[in-house]
């Protein structure tokens, strides 16, 4: 009976704190890492836990094991192996939205299979960036969808996710306890569950495409910071406008002119900052280049010009960037301006003289000297002097080398400063191949080899540690580490203990498909509580029981236990779902929107899945 199990003060306590967390994380009135930090502070002062085990999640696996992908994450993106991955899903998706969601779906379930959920949205983050900022598709757009795919192909092996690893040495512990009822319960092979984790994945891209999309938020791309303001430009200058992506036509007669003959027909306002002849990219482009059919041009303009200018020379204006989407994204060139001082050994040289376009791969617009421009043929031939000001248009990393000339002083500052390090991509990928290498066959523990992958980045100089450190989202690590205390406390109250035992008097008598489904539903309630390790753990001598009580298999219910307690979709506090969450700007809501359908469809599919093939 229920009273044989009676309800402490220190359980209701745990209880409490328990809704109260919940409810802040739904409500959104204070952020969900200040949320945990609560928590910290209501078990500290109600004595739940002692101090040793009240702060023991900051040093947990889990903790380690997200600053270390962060890390990893981040030394991929520096070197590079994020732009090459994400340059050949774009190949894939043909430019389009649903194929390139499609693609990143099906990468991150088939890498879950072997490299855990966390570990592949690591790695899958950073490309998410590049293509963001290729296609312009807002990262609340894609990073669910491969959060979701990631824990949907954690269930296609049996390293596919913790519970499944943790499985097999459940069982194994249990054949004392069961022997007397059962016969000896027989471990899963690597692929046992591949059937079933295949239909999971299936039925979840299907709910992803044909729901979800309709319930993600849509959010702008954040902006950035893009040097000096196009106010500021065209006010100083008369430079400005927005940045147009035209295509040569056939009939063009802009074929055959060289850089400079185009220019010379173009409105002074407007510039030309790029050119693709082929599959040469000129960047910025001399003036000799000679324009041919199919040709792209990057105009920067106001739309009216740019428009009447291709309708005039027979161009086609495309409806965004294309081709040079990434190459002149805000994040990684911009306008900008450097002043000549009065100590610059250049004055009294010609502009001409200093080749900026092939020495500094700096593209100067205008000059500005006193209360004169001079842009065009006037640029030509004027002779520099003390105090001219320089308006150009560059990338940020020519920039940043520019800056230490002495001859001039850039006066922009407000610009991303993004370094690639192509040279340093080998060790980024040995790095990252190792740690998963040690993990899945090396039986070490995932904290272990995935920090050992970070400190290796570090090591090598793929990142710099002041870079190691501000690649860690530390809002997601006090989430993580604030609510890990929790879990122990409804553990070390037996509060754990009671909702099981409260759990299996209810069932006695319920049908069996009504006690498997409400198994399944008490493990996925106890992995937002206590992790879905802690879930596994506690939930596993339950089901045998629950499974000799019925005369079914125990292996069986067992499976049920581990499956159901990846089902994380409804949360932001599971550690995939942690991670995404800063970048793709989600809220509690979001989750709880788009992921109570995924768990219904979840449940339902594992069930019926289980009990057919198994």
């Amino acid at each position: 009976m229920l009273e044989s199990f009676p309800v402490t003060f220190e359980m209701l306590l745990v209880l409490g704190i328990l809704v109260l967390t919940v409810f802040l994380s739904l409500s959104n009135f204070i952020r969900v890492d200040v949320v945990a930090l609560l928590v910290l502070v209501i078990l500290g002062i109600t004595r739940l836990l002692p101090p040793e085990q009240l702060f023991s999640g900051f040093s947990s696996d889990a903790v380690m094991s997200l600053i270390s992908v962060m890390i990893i994450g981040a030394g991929l993106e520096k070197s590079g192996i994020a732009l090459r991955i994400a340059r050949w899903i774009l190949k894939l998706g043909r430019q389009r939205p649903n194929k390139i969601n499609m693609v990143l779906m099906l990468s991150s379930g088939f890498l879950s299979a072997f490299m855990r959920s966390l570990g592949t949205v690591a790695l899958l983050l950073p490309v998410v960036t590049r293509i963001t900022m290729r296609t312009g598709i807002p990262k609340s757009r894609l990073l669910i969808p491969i959060a979701f795919c990631s824990i949907l192909g954690g269930t296609l092996t049996m390293i596919g996710s913790s519970p499944l690893i943790l499985l097999n040495s459940l069982l194994k512990n249990s054949n004392q306890y069961a022997h007397q009822y059962i016969d000896t319960l027989t471990s899963f092979h690597l692929f046992s569950v591949l059937p079933l984790g295949a239909i999971l994945l299936t039925i979840g891209i299907l709910y992803l495409l044909l729901v979800g999309r309709r319930l993600l938020p849509v959010e702008p791309i954040k902006s950035y910071s893009s040097g000096t303001t196009k106010t500021h430009f065209q006010k100083t200058y008369g430079k400005g406008g927005d940045i147009f992506e035209v295509k040569v036509l056939p009939n063009s007669d802009l074929i055959g002119l060289n850089l400079r003959e185009v220019e010379d027909r173009l409105d002074t306002s407007s510039s030309i900052l790029a050119v693709i002849n082929g599959q040469e990219i000129y960047f910025p482009p001399q003036r000799k280049i000679i324009i041919e059919a199919d040709s792209k041009l990057a105009i920067m303009g106001h739309k009216e010009i740019v428009t009447d200018f291709a309708e005039k020379h027979g161009l086609k204006v495309k409806p965004r960037l294309n081709m040079f989407a990434e190459l002149l994204h805000p994040v990684k060139a911009g306008l900008c301006e450097a002043v000549l001082p009065p100590s610059s050994q250049l004055i009294g040289r010609e502009l001409r003289e200093l080749h900026m376009k092939r020495t500094h791969q700096l593209h100067v617009l205008a000059v500005y000297r006193g209360q004169t421009v001079y842009a065009g043929e006037e640029l030509k031939n004027i002779i520099l002097r003390s105090g001219d000001t320089l308006g150009m248009f560059c990338q940020w990393e020519a920039l940043a080398d520019f800056d230490k000339n002495p001859d001039f002083v850039v006066v922009t500052t407000a610009y991303p400063r993004e370094e690639l390090r192509p040279r340093k991509n080998k060790y980024a990928l040995f790095f990252f191949v190792l740690s998963l290498i040690l993990i899945v066959f090396g039986g070490f523990p995932v904290s272990v080899g995935l920090l050992l992958g970070a400190a290796g980045i570090i090591a090598t100089g793929v990142l710099t540690i002041d870079e190691a450190y501000a690649s860690v989202s530390w809002k997601t690590v006090f989430l993580v580490a604030g609510l890990i205390p929790l879990g122990l406390a409804m553990q070390a109250t037996h509060t754990a203990d009671w909702l099981t035992h409260y759990f299996m008097m209810f069932q006695a008598g319920a049908p069996v498909w009504l006690t498997q489904f409400a198994l399944a539903v008490l493990a996925t309630l106890l992995s937002f509580a206590i992790s879905n390790v802690g879930a596994t753990i506690v939930l596993i001598p339950v089901a045998l029981q629950l499974a000799i009580n019925v005369g079914a298999d125990p292996k069986i219910y067992a499976l049920i236990v581990a499956i159901a307690s990846s089902n994380t979709f409804m949360m932001p506090n599971q550690q995939v779902n942690a991670l995404i969450a800063g970048p793709g700007g989600y809220h509690t809501k979001d989750f709880l929107k788009i992921g109570s359908g995924m768990t219904i469809l979840y449940w339902i599919a594992m069930l019926a899945v289980i009990n057919l093939l198994f």
